[in-house]
């Protein structure tokens, strides 16, 4: 157990557009994830600094111009520093800052498209990937690749092709996954991945995406991530499932690295959308 820490040495947001309630094109909603990330990723700074317009995709180009220039003053913070009223404000006090997209309902072209638009703090989600080809763009462009458990056993059992190429990629690559329980530690430490840098415990808190699940709470989501440091000595865990601005320090007085937040930062980015 660590201690009373306020300062978030690892923070991940997970896009969700499900939870937004407007039915919004890709190119607006690429357009709001970037601003709501670069608004928590400039701590103490504006809101925007601003992406240069060469840099985005071409589909999602216009709807920059529109929505991010033509509105330039209205979404920066005042000059002095933001004040704990701001909603986010939590979000913004980090060290390290990763983007998890799990919009993997999309198309795979749309896909990489708000990957793209996301920018250097993207982790891409293998759900998206159903074949060898899409696995090869993928390891060729991604940095980082979140792989959870569940994924791992239906690719072992239902994609066998498609797992046996991503072992012989191993060494390349950087990857996440999960741990909800013992038996996902058992196969993670069965696998011997090279490269596990992350692994999301969950859920900590009670979240509507698991309805009925009370949460594993803190003290047992530390338990797990010690059982996997076991086999993964220099893995890092994040706290992942109803985290907010109320209890996300109880997470980081114990050893996890970080926080994952999805609800919450979603609002933020509902925020960004011109309405």
């Amino acid at each position: 157990m660590k201690k009373n820490n306020q300062s978030i040495d690892t923070l991940v947001l997970i896009t969700n557009r499900q939870l937004l309630k407007d039915d919004i094109s890709l190119a607006t909603y690429g357009v709001a994830l970037s601003r709501g990330i670069e608004r928590i990723q400039k701590y103490g700074k504006h809101c925007i600094n601003h992406t240069e317009e060469s840099s985005l995709p071409y589909n999602i180009r216009r709807a920059y111009r529109s929505t991010v220039k033509a509105n330039l003053h209205s979404t920066r913070l005042p000059k002095q520093r933001a004040d704990s009223a701001e909603p986010d404000n939590w979000m913004r006090n980090h060290s390290s800052l990763y983007t998890l997209c799990r919009d993997t309902d999309l198309p795979f072209e749309e896909y990489l498209q708000l990957c793209d638009a996301i920018g250097d703090t993207v982790v891409h989600h293998g759900k998206v990937i159903t074949n060898r080809e899409q696995l090869g763009v993928v390891l060729a462009t991604a940095k980082r690749i979140h792989l959870p458990t569940n994924l791992i056993r239906y690719w072992q059992s239902e994609q066998e092709e498609l797992w046996i190429t991503l072992q012989q990629c191993f060494q390349d690559i950087t990857m996440w996954s999960t741990v909800h329980n013992q038996d996902d530690i058992k196969l993670l430490a069965s696998l011997g991945i090279p490269n596990l840098e992350y692994v999301l415990i969950s859920p900590i808190f009670p979240t509507p995406c698991k309805t009925g699940h009370p949460g594993i709470g803190v003290s047992r989501g530390e338990i797990l991530l010690q059982q996997m440091q076991n086999h993964y000595r220099y893995v890092k865990g994040i706290a992942l499932g109803g985290i907010h601005e109320y209890n996300y320090q109880q997470c980081l007085q114990y050893s996890f690295t970080g926080v994952a937040i999805m609800s919450d930062f979603m609002k933020r980015v509902h925020s960004n959308i011109d309405t």
